[in-house]
């Protein structure tokens, strides 16, 4: 028998994370939002309905860094699952157009007048990102393992991750 698909109070979604580099670093954004401690993550954010995916990794990073970039391929595919939430996380590679300097934007989806969440944007070496607190640790674990040969785009499903 099937599940009933019909009434979930699960907030799913699907989240677009770019792995943009340059010179052997990798960009980084970090996030403020109430009630939680800081956080580092790759640029990205939610695939809107009828957007594709490299289409949604090129509006985050404009919107998060002011930086234009293609698609290249694509890296992981994970999933975040939580009480009440699941996500499921498509890791893409993405390169950068022209050589502008990364600006911190905004993100779209805080209302007017409220505390912004990102907060900084940081080109980081592999030592630094063995340091930095990045989410979901599964993904910091394989950008990790890939650094070296500079996060070259193929396909591998990491797994679920619960924190």
């Amino acid at each position: 028998m099937g599940k009933d698909r019909t009434s979930s109070s699960t907030d799913f979604g699907i989240r677009v994370a770019a792995v943009v580099a340059r010179d052997a670093l990798l960009l980084l954004v970090r996030h403020q939002k109430p009630e939680r401690i800081p956080y580092w993550v790759l640029p990205g954010g939610r695939l809107e309905p009828g957007e594709t995916i490299p289409e949604c990794a090129e509006r985050e990073i404009s919107e998060e860094t002011g930086l234009s970039a293609r698609f290249s391929g694509l890296l992981y595919v994970s999933e975040f699952l939580r009480e009440g939430r699941h996500t499921v996380d498509i890791t893409v590679r993405m390169v950068l157009e022209g050589d502008e300097e990364a600006v911190l934007g905004t993100d779209p989806e805080v209302a007017p007048g409220s505390e912004p969440t990102l907060r900084e944007l940081r080109w980081v070496g592999e030592d630094e990102l063995r340091e930095i607190e990045l989410l979901p640790s599964s993904i910091k674990a394989r950008l990790l393992e890939d650094a070296a040969g500079g996060w070259t785009a193929n396909s591998i499903y990491i797994g679920a991750s619960r924190d």
